[in-house]
């Protein structure tokens, strides 16, 4: 089975599937708090991956958001890698 560990699970308008991105701990309990409030207000917000990278939402193209306990293989996962071969 794969790992989890949490990560923000974002509904893009017009996209048919979700996009997953695991999320450094710290910054998942961060952004419990204030998603709704991104939401709303269709904000930017840089995060930090549990990779160490950062990825940057516009929440202004979201149509859902929710955090959850997500795959290894999200976008952002150690495991994971860069996507790039050799």
């Amino acid at each position: 089975m794969p790992e989890t560990r949490p990560g923000l699970v974002l509904h893009l308008a017009g996209a048919s599937q979700p996009l997953h991105i695991a999320l450094d701990p710290a910054e998942a309990d961060a952004l419990r708090d204030v998603l709704a409030d991104l939401m709303t207000n269709g904000s930017t917000k840089s995060l930090t991956t549990a990779d160490g990278g950062r990825f940057a939402v516009n929440f202004a193209h979201v149509a859902t958001a929710h955090i959850e306990a997500t795959r290894s293989d999200a976008y952002g996962a150690p495991a994971r890698g860069t996507g790039f071969r050799n």
